[in-house]
């Protein structure tokens, strides 16, 4: 998604990904404490995992207790190029708040008003 991102928008500063997980936890936890780490710039971090409840949502809401991270999980490519382009326009929790609402009313059912097939319209 970070590629597909930067592709659309151009290189975006502090932005990071963790894709692969370690088998073990206490790994993958030090490389997403690692990245945040290396992509906050002072004033908090917002982590987009892909789904409430998976590893990587975890983890990082375990470190969010001991630091100033958000984490929003069920991101969406429209949540990702907002969320590129609002950074430092908010406060962090407004910005999770933005960034969850946004990519809920950015998912369509594109197909929908296509006439059912065999329906003869």
């Amino acid at each position: 998604m970070v590629r597909t991102l930067e592709g659309v928008v151009g290189a975006v500063q502090h932005l990071e990904a963790v894709s692969s997980l370690e088998n073990d936890p206490e790994v993958s936890k030090a490389k997403i404490r690692r990245t945040i780490e290396l992509v906050d710039e002072g004033d908090g971090t917002l982590v987009l995992t892909d789904m409430l409840g998976d590893t990587a949502t975890n983890l990082s809401l375990m470190i969010a207790g001991s630091a100033e991270v958000e984490v929003v999980a069920g991101v969406n490519m429209p949540m990702l190029v907002k969320a590129a382009s609002s950074r430092g326009s908010m406060p962090l929790r407004e910005l999770a708040a933005f960034i969850r609402e946004y990519g809920r009313d950015h998912i369509f059912w594109a197909s929908e008003r296509r006439p059912a097939r065999g329906s003869g319209g």
